[in-house]
């Protein structure tokens, strides 16, 4: 019976989420309650893989925090914070918006503003891959990219609309969220980036481009007809200048990856923590040679090392307060009910992958938090692909893309709020705008995730 608290605990916790309650506390007080529930139901093996009972059931508690945390921080946290210590220092020495000016400027050249929009959507996206937090990622948009969409004729509004589209799919290694996925899957993430995510995250942003064409054009129309104008409302941010030879510096990790792996050189083997100290190392010699400034370099170390700290404050954390919540529901005996109501029902890999989506997209629309959704049910992903009969990662896909999706479709997500700001609409409004995009995209991925993979 206690098996059932699982659903309120789970609309609990997107409840207070929404409220505005910090995630990742949350998420381990909601954890902890369901081990205890689980506890008191006579269920006393809740600890995780590599943890050992203390000898007091109290001590436990905690016991499962502490393992968790140190097998997160030693192997998918480190990726995490060196992936973000390196997306901070592109942004400090110039090279993310180097690469943004490169990407943008045949947008320019283009006439049609929709077809313009259509594209934009495609380099953007294309950007994400370099640059992998989607708030980030609008921001520098924001700045590099927005007023080239509204000089050559877009309504603001869609500009905005399209500039939060950009980073919705979490596309490569840079993403923590891929990179989770990947680790669900027992799979390297170059891997699942370059033989998952790619063919199915190809078709989703063709999708979305034109979807985007159709939809602003739509939107534009009618706000036309209803005598709503929307006014340029940017203060430009001083970027620092850099030369254009430094946009190649973001892409060195994934060059380093996909050289190093079962795609090109096998001899030599790389994982994402190590590209990502040799891109630094480069990156800082680059630097060193355009400032000529050895002082000044050496001390931009402090910058990754910052955005290493940062990270681990704001996604690693994240992560592990999640597992703390799979084990909870775990211990009360959700994850057993849904995978035995799997096996009896006769649930196939679409029904299952239907379901877990859906709760999914129920707390990303809810907390606009994408992440905070796919961190906490990725972990069901091996257990549910081994009940239908499937990879993991054809589970473990949809889930993390739709993740992201949704979060763009989300009047609450962060990304949504600045660029709605920036456009001089509420946040309401422009979901509007992005969410038949979105919604395209989703079934895109659905589709293309049977079908492709």
């Amino acid at each position: 019976m206690i098996t059932y608290l699982a659903l309120p605990s789970i609309f609990g916790v997107g409840y207070f989420i929404v409220k505005k309650y910090n995630t990742q506390a949350v998420l381990f007080l909601a954890g902890l309650l369901m081990i205890a529930l689980g506890v008191i139901s006579g269920n006393t093996d809740f600890m995780p893989k590599g943890g050992a009972h203390t000898g007091s059931v109290i001590v436990d508690f905690f016991e499962v925090i502490k393992v968790i945390s140190s097998t997160t921080l030693a192997k998918l946290g480190l990726i995490i914070m060196a992936v973000g210590g390196f997306s901070k220092y592109m942004g400090h020495i110039g090279a993310a918006n180097a690469m943004v000016q490169i990407a943008t400027k045949p947008l320019s050249y283009v006439k049609n503003p929709y077809v313009v929009l259509a594209m934009a959507y495609i380099i953007g996206q294309l950007i994400n891959i370099f640059i992998p937090s989607a708030t980030g990622l609008a921001l520098l948009l924001l700045v590099a990219m927005y007023p080239v969409l509204v000089g050559v004729g877009c309504n603001p509004a869609a500009a905005a609309a399209v500039v939060a589209t950009t980073g919705c799919l979490d596309l490569g290694p840079a993403s923590s969220a891929a990179n989770k996925a990947a680790e669900v899957s027992g799979i390297d993430v170059a891997t699942y980036f370059a033989s998952y995510q790619l063919p199915v995250s190809l078709a989703a942003m063709a999708v979305i481009a034109v979807l985007h064409f159709f939809c602003q054009r739509y939107f534009d129309r009618k706000d036309q007809e209803n005598g709503v104008t929307h006014e340029f409302n940017l203060d430009s941010k001083e970027q620092r200048e850099a030369p254009k030879w430094f946009a190649i510096l973001p892409v060195l990790p994934l060059m380093l990856l996909l050289t190093f792996s079962k795609f090109a050189i096998t001899s030599i083997k790389m994982d994402v923590v190590t590209a990502m100290f040799i891109a630094l190392f480069v990156s800082m010699v680059c630097d060193f040679i355009y400032t000529r400034d050895g002082k000044t370099v050496a001390a931009s170390l402090k910058v990754y090392l910052e955005g290493m700290g940062g990270v681990f404050a704001g996604v690693v954390t994240l992560i592990i307060a999640a597992q703390v919540f799979v084990v909870g529901l775990s211990a009360i005996g959700f994850i057993d009910l849904l995978l035995n109501s799997a096996a009896n029902l006769g649930l196939g890999y679409s029904a299952m992958v239907v379901m877990l989506v859906g709760i999914i997209i129920t707390i990303t629309m809810l907390s606009g938090s994408g992440n905070a959704a796919f961190f906490s049910f990725s972990n069901l992903a091996p257990d549910v692909a081994s009940q239908v009969g499937t990879a993991a990662a054809h589970v473990a896909l949809p889930m993390q893309l739709s993740a992201g999706l949704m979060r763009s479709a989300s009047p609450v997500a962060g990304v949504v709020i600045a660029c709605a700001a920036v456009a001089n609409v509420s946040p309401i409004e422009l979901a509007k705008r992005t969410a038949i995009p979105m919604l395209g995209g989703l079934l895109t991925v659905m589709i293309c995730s049977q079908v492709i993979v």
